[in-house]
């Protein structure tokens, strides 16, 4: 079965799975933090005119990440995907020992998480297949319009924090004398 592709980026392709009801990413390469930065903004375009419950995270092809990465998405891009609607994220660890020990240590620094790891795509999916959500099928509840608002003002932010932090040191400090 071949799943629409909602968005490309250089490491990330993001695509819908509308018979399990996901979103379903499949990142490659050696991921650099700018580029999980560009690509994570265009995963956070995919959620503002729907939710979807439960997501499906391919590392498979990861063939390295930096730890830069792993605390920019524990501080800045994983805590928001409740508010963007996430309830499960299933994710595939790289085959390297440094991309698995990146996602265990996601899941640490952030309790409490949505975030369960798999070795492999076959038990993340029968993991995911076995937690629809409470709803209908084919059934994706709208958001409330402050929580649209609310999702939209955190992706702007996080759209403006990225681009400042790729000029320079300069633009940094004026950012954060402005926003505190």
């Amino acid at each position: 079965m071949r799943l629409p592709l909602l968005g490309r980026t250089p490491c990330l392709s993001i695509y819908y799975d509308a018979q399990n009801e996901w979103l379903f990413l499949d990142w490659e390469g050696d991921l650099t933090l700018s580029d999980v930065q560009h690509a994570c903004l265009a995963l956070a375009d995919c959620f503002l005119p729907r939710p979807y419950a439960r997501v499906l995270n391919s590392n498979a092809q990861v063939t390295g990440m930096s730890w830069s990465v792993a605390a920019w998405l524990a501080g800045k891009f994983l805590p928001h995907l409740p508010l963007a609607g996430v309830e499960q994220l299933a994710w595939v660890c790289s085959p390297t020992m440094r991309g698995r020990n990146v996602v265990h240590t996601l899941i640490n620094w952030l309790p409490g998480s949505i975030l369960y790891s798999f070795d492999d795509l076959e038990d993340a999916v029968t993991w995911l297949q076995h937690l629809r959500p409470n709803r209908p099928p084919k059934t994706t509840p709208a958001r409330s319009a402050a929580t649209q608002a609310q999702l939209e003002q955190e992706l702007h932010r996080l759209r403006e924090k990225t681009a400042c932090s790729r000029r320079e040191p300069a633009c940094r400090r004026r950012h954060e004398q402005v926003t505190g």
